[in-house]
């Protein structure tokens, strides 16, 4: 039969671009077990360490940020998937290259208690600077502000903490008073690493490294940052986001676990890598060497709950890992991200540690009906779930849709049976209705069918046959940027770009095995 043939070509065809992209993932692993790769360039990073190397009189610093402006005057457009991303690019540029007029943070967004600290950062740059600002407290509340939330007892980010002295700093400065800029410089100082940078974050360097030279100019800690910012340029002229190899480690386990090849020639150090990555409570960090979160902790776990996650050797593991989760549980049952004051619950999160809590069920008693029903709702509310980490409905769908039931609902669950629908005309999905396909969101969409029980063959050929034709290859594919950091600018991680759209690759091999199993013709379901 017709519908036999093309099921049959498809099923080989899908056979062999797992196994290319096994060996991708195989041939990009890291000596010490990990997965980890240079995140794409983009302005944030590149315009904020220029600005702070152009007013540096460190040997090489000058021609740092002449690379660095030449790469922002020929360099991409501002991020436009939101308001507050595309006015902070557009700012940035404009500070850095000493171009344009006022920066503006007037737009409502700018009001998201999420996003309030890139306005803050905004005009302290700006007032740095001496250029004037639309929109945005006035300079005196805003060193009003500032002086307060350096004060307060919240817990915060390490690097939020950074920000905040950074930014009171150059402040305090601006209205003339040293000694309390200097008090800022000291307590920045004592966050600071032997090799010069603050957490591995840029964007926290880069602020440190303006403040640093502002208030304590001929200090050891200002040198240290300059160097620091100096060598860590690449040859393009750029600055980089913080690259993240646990939590890409752990989504390349999740996604590859189970592949004999890859169980056979990766998965032993990879384990052994998240072993060795849990920090002393329990939790895992997002990169080796800073706090514990617990996205990442969940993600670890349900990493290993699949992989050697029942060996003797990995029990402690799995069980302070758990005790993490249950001291981090909130009163009202939910978990933020960070360990940090004000951090809101958000979808993805949530919904990563219940699964991860439910792949080690009758390891703990942490409840968990609250955090379900809080998924639930969220649907009921919004139409869809919306991740906190990753822009688009493939990604929230995909994710969220293991925390919950989705085979109490006959022919598939409704919110995997709307993405469905999203579909483009190309076969692909998009990260947004309107944007063009991708393969990430295409195969992130493949494993939300999977999960969310939507088996009927002609929502997956069409899907199928796109990440066969847009692979490259190596095995890889082409990308673009899915992942929020800071909020709400995105990022493109190649490591992390490759597993999301193998998840899909992966789900489908699994559904045309299931049909040619049942000796079920996809032509059939069609008739």
């Amino acid at each position: 039969m017709p519908g036999v043939r093309l099921s049959s070509a498809l099923l080989a065809g899908v056979r062999r671009a797992v196994d290319r992209a096994t060996g991708y993932a195989l041939a990009t692993q890291l000596g010490n077990g990990s997965w980890c790769a240079v995140p794409d360039p983009r302005i944030t990073e590149t315009a904020l360490c220029t600005l702070a190397l152009a007013r540096s009189p460190h040997p090489g610093a000058g021609r740092a940020a002449e690379r660095g402006s030449a790469w922002l005057a020929a360099g991409p457009d501002p991020q436009r998937h939101h308001p507050v991303a595309h006015a902070m690019e557009s700012a940035l540029r404009s500070l850095a290259l000493g171009i344009g007029g006022p920066v503006d943070v007037s737009h409502a967004a700018f009001a998201d208690p999420a996003l309030s600290a890139r306005a803050r950062l905004l005009q302290v740059v700006a007032l740095h600077v001496g250029r004037p600002t639309r929109g945005g407290a006035e300079p005196a509340v805003l060193r009003t502000q500032l002086a307060a939330a350096v004060a307060s007892p919240e817990r915060l980010k390490r690097w939020t903490q950074v920000e905040l002295w950074s930014a009171h700093a150059l402040v305090e400065s601006h209205f003339g008073d040293l000694a309390s800029a200097g008090h800022a410089a000291r307590m920045i100082a004592d966050r600071q690493s032997p090799s010069g940078d603050f957490f591995a974050n840029p964007v926290a360097t880069a602020l440190a490294a303006l403040a640093l030279r502002t208030a304590a100019p001929d200090t050891a800690a200002a040198r240290r940052c300059d160097e620091y910012l100096i060598d860590s340029q690449l040859p393009d002229g750029t600055w980089r986001f913080a690259s993240s190899d646990v939590w890409d480690t752990t989504l390349t386990v999740r996604v590859f676990g189970g592949a004999a090849a890859f169980d056979r020639s990766a998965l032993p150090d990879a384990v052994a890598f998240l072993v060795a990555a849990q920090n002393a409570d329990g939790g895992w960090p997002y990169r080796s060497g800073v706090e514990s979160d617990n996205d990442t902790t969940a993600a670890a776990l349900i990493a290993l709950s699949g992989a050697n996650g029942a060996s003797d050797a990995v029990q402690p593991t799995i069980r302070a890992g758990l005790r993490h989760l249950a001291g981090q549980q909130l009163p009202d049952g939910l978990w933020r991200t960070w360990q940090s004051a004000g951090d809101p619950p958000v979808d993805d999160v949530i919904a990563h540690v219940v699964t991860a809590l439910d792949r080690h069920a009758g390891r703990h008693r942490i409840p968990l009906a609250a955090a379900r029903d809080w998924l639930a709702e969220r649907l009921a509310a919004q139409g869809r779930w919306r991740a906190g980490w990753y822009r688009g409905l493939s990604y929230a769908t995909a994710e969220v849709l293991p925390a919950l039931d989705a085979a109490a609902h006959e022919g598939g669950h409704p919110a995997a049976l709307a993405l469905a629908a999203t579909r483009n005309a190309d076969g692909g999905w998009p990260v947004e209705a309107g944007d063009p396909s991708t393969p990430a969101a295409t195969g992130l969409a493949l494993a939300a069918l999977e999960r969310g029980g939507v088996h009927a063959h002609a929502h997956w050929a069409p899907g199928l046959a796109y990440l066969l034709t847009s692979q490259h290859a190596d095995g890889s594919w082409p990308g673009v940027p899915l992942m929020y950091g800071p909020r709400p600018l995105l990022t493109h991680f190649p490591t992390q770009n490759h597993a999301l759209t193998a998840d899909g690759l992966f789900a489908g091999l699994r559904h045309l095995r299931s049909a040619a199993a049942s000796d079920v013709a996809p032509a059939r379901e069609a008739g």
